[in-house]
């Protein structure tokens, strides 16, 4: 069934009802690409949703940037008073991207690999407490990032990480989950080849292999990348890796699988507001664990903010 949000019906520039209570019309963007137990929480989560007497409208995303133009329409017309993604990051990212600056919040169903974003909303399965946190969680404003001019909402990676990216999306590991990601990891720490990064600030001027930026604490799944990260902060988080070699990087995963990845003396930890990267346009980049963009990059806040449901309590 075609969903309504997509029937050309007028745009509302009133508020839709954001108290749980009035929480009625839902519109999911679904990425039908998962497994069988993220299938069975979607539909539980569906039911739940019907159960406590709302409508639900559901469009299956078959191509990467399609929720974002799915969710931005259904916002416009007025009809849905949330907007959730089904999915894992990528999902998220493309939802969102269409929702910054519109008053409809996001709601998420965390289906991905890593769910990192969903993890730091502090969202968890099982399926009554995603329902519950749709139907009556607390709706928030956050700042979100942007680089070379288009939205992300928790990191952006180049080089390593980025490859290791890029090698997950390629080489059909994902069925697998978080597993998975494991054999692309080791592939890119014995194939990748490092280059030089120029990384600018408004403080200095330096160079790094391998550049994270980050909004958030946590880092694929539940590795703490920038402890004092915060959703609601209008900051950036920096850090800038340096070295060659497998043997540099595997030391560098190693801290970070400890959570120590700041106190390595071949990593710059700052806290920024804009930073710029500069290299070899064959550098993979990563945003929001999806291979996008290209070299050079310059990565702050969007002028806009997004609002997104949180589950009680926050």
């Amino acid at each position: 069934m075609r969903p309504r949000a997509l029937r050309g019906i007028a745009v509302s520039n009133g508020d839709v009802g954001y108290r749980g209570r009035d929480r009625k019309r839902f519109f999911i963007i679904h990425n039908p690409n998962a497994g069988r137990s993220a299938r069975l929480l979607f539909h539980e989560t569906v039911l739940r949703l019907k159960n406590s007497g709302a409508t639900v409208d559901i469009l299956d995303t078959t191509r990467h940037g399609q929720g974002t133009e799915a969710s931005a329409q259904a916002a416009r017309s007025g009809n849905f008073d949330v907007i959730a993604a089904a999915g894992g990051d990528g999902t998220v990212h493309d939802v969102a991207e269409g929702l910054i600056g519109h008053p409809v919040p996001l709601g998420i169903i965390p289906m991905g690999t890593g769910n990192v974003f969903a993890r730091e909303v502090g969202l968890t399965q099982p399926a009554h407490r995603i329902a519950r946190t749709l139907l009556e969680g607390k709706i928030r404003t956050i700042p979100v990032g942007q680089v070379n001019g288009r939205p992300f909402l928790f990191v952006v990676g180049i080089g390593f990480d980025a490859e290791a990216v890029r090698l997950f999306e390629s080489e059909g590991t994902r069925s697998y989950g978080q597993v998975g990601f494991v054999w692309p990891v080791l592939r890119a720490l014995r194939s990748y080849e490092d280059k030089p990064l120029k990384v600018t600030t408004v403080d200095c001027v330096q160079e790094a292999q391998w550049v994270l930026v980050t909004r958030i604490k946590r880092y694929a799944g539940n590795l703490i990348l920038a402890r004092d990260a915060d959703l609601h902060d209008t900051h950036l988080h920096l850090l800038c890796l340096r070295g060659n070699g497998m043997l540099n990087r595997a030391h560098q995963l190693a801290a970070l699988a400890l959570g120590v990845i700041d106190r390595d003396p071949a990593v710059h930890a700052e806290t920024v507001e804009w930073v710029r990267i500069e290299g070899d346009p064959r550098v993979p980049v990563q945003v929001d664990g999806e291979i996008l963009g290209q070299l050079p990059l310059s990565i702050g806040l969007h002028s806009d903010r997004l609002k997104i449901i949180f589950p009680w309590p926050q």
